[in-house]
């Protein structure tokens, strides 16, 4: 499915693998609690549309769990991930700095309210990172495990993909207009600059009874 995509964007699927592979393990080894490995996911997504997007985010979370063999099962979400970059950004989201911030919100609430169940369903509620301490802290101040993870994990997201997108956004502004012109959702960017894409000309064909 992916050779229908230009080089381009084949290109930009390991780029986006690189990013997230270095964001997560920086967070990981700084036990911060935020994950930073979403940042390719989005900014592919929101580039090249949700398929490479979400290639990218399973791809990097297989790569994480070498290092963190937790992580492997919080890929569904990054796949997630990429589908909605990819979603929001045909719809030009990403243009804009409000609506970009904004996208946070969608964004966190599937990495938290999932992220939670994926974490009580498969490891009993015993969080992975900086989030284990949330959750542990929590659950001494009384908390139940249950609660002790929603609570934690949806602020904690939130947290995560506000400089995430904003990330994106950056990075975004920075590339240049002939890179847009070779991706498949650079028009969008394109038209939030003010610049109208060149049409696509083909051959045309010769009318029934016309000349040659």
């Amino acid at each position: 499915m992916i050779s229908r995509y230009g080089r381009l964007t084949i290109f930009m699927i390991p780029i986006g693998i690189a990013i997230n592979f270095v964001g997560g393990q920086l967070a990981l080894l700084l036990k911060l609690p935020v994950y930073l490995d979403s940042i390719g996911t989005i900014l592919v997504g929101a580039l090249c549309g949700g398929i490479p997007g979400a290639l990218v985010g399973l791809v990097s979370n297989g790569i994480n769990s070498i290092t963190s063999p937790p992580t492997l099962a919080f890929g569904v979400l990054n796949v997630m991930f990429g589908l909605l970059a990819g979603w929001l950004g045909r719809r030009g989201v990403f243009t804009v700095l409000w609506k970009t911030v904004a996208s946070a919100v969608p964004f966190a609430l599937i990495g938290g309210f999932l992220g939670a169940l994926i974490t009580l369903w498969v490891f009993g509620g015993l969080a992975v990172g900086g989030g284990a301490l949330v959750v542990g802290a929590l659950m001494a101040a009384g908390l139940d495990v249950t609660t002790a993870n929603f609570v934690a994990q949806v602020p904690m997201d939130f947290l995560d993909k506000v400089p995430t997108v904003l990330a994106v956004y950056v990075v975004l502004r920075g590339i240049p207009r002939r890179i847009f012109a070779k991706l498949p959702l650079g028009e969008v960017y394109l038209r939030a600059k003010g610049v109208t894409p060149a049409p696509i000309l083909t051959a045309a064909r010769p009318t029934p009874g016309g000349p040659l």
